[in-house]
């Protein structure tokens, strides 16, 4: 038995989605989002959303190197937390699907005063996980694959010579 709903889950499937910017994963999900009864208008803000998260996750990534260089931080657009249990769920999502551990800890923080349970929260997660990892480093391993298989080898991949692109190359 799950904690969460299908509903909830697509909430955060869908951000998960758009987190880790694998554009099969959101079609799929969108999809399975309209089975599971979701309106469109919930669909449209979920992915908006889950974009804004993206951006704010990429920004604090960026943020790390600004302050390594001494530079101003700074800042994203998107509510510092989410105003209720479904925006939490895409928050959650998009945060984990942007490999932002930060965002996602201070999500889960605030995710239990809008009324979701730990179980539902431990879901959450991995839902996101799953459609991380299985469903867009799969579609992505698959898009590399084929991208690579349509390039015609250079000369010099073909003749052997080597260029050293970095440490340790040989």
């Amino acid at each position: 038995m799950t904690a969460l709903t299908d509903a909830q889950r697509e909430f955060v499937a869908i951000g998960a989605a758009i987190g880790a910017g694998c554009q099969p994963c959101t079609q799929y999900h969108v999809r399975a989002a309209l089975k599971a009864g979701l309106s469109r208008e919930e669909i449209l803000r979920s992915l908006d959303e889950a974009e804004a998260v993206r951006r704010q996750g990429g920004v604090a990534v960026a943020n790390v190197g600004r302050t390594m260089l001494g530079l101003g931080q700074e800042e994203a657009q998107v509510d510092a937390q989410p105003s209720d249990g479904r925006q939490a769920l895409v928050y959650i999502g998009a945060a984990a699907g942007c490999n932002s551990g930060g965002l996602l800890a201070r999500y889960l923080e605030g995710a239990g005063g809008l009324g979701l349970s730990a179980e539902e929260l431990a879901e959450a997660v991995q839902v996101a996980q799953t459609v991380k990892e299985k469903g867009a480093m799969g579609f992505f391993a698959k898009d590399v694959e084929r991208a690579l298989g349509k390039l015609t080898p250079t000369p010099a991949a073909a003749g052997g010579s080597a260029s050293c692109c970095g440490p340790g190359c040989g």
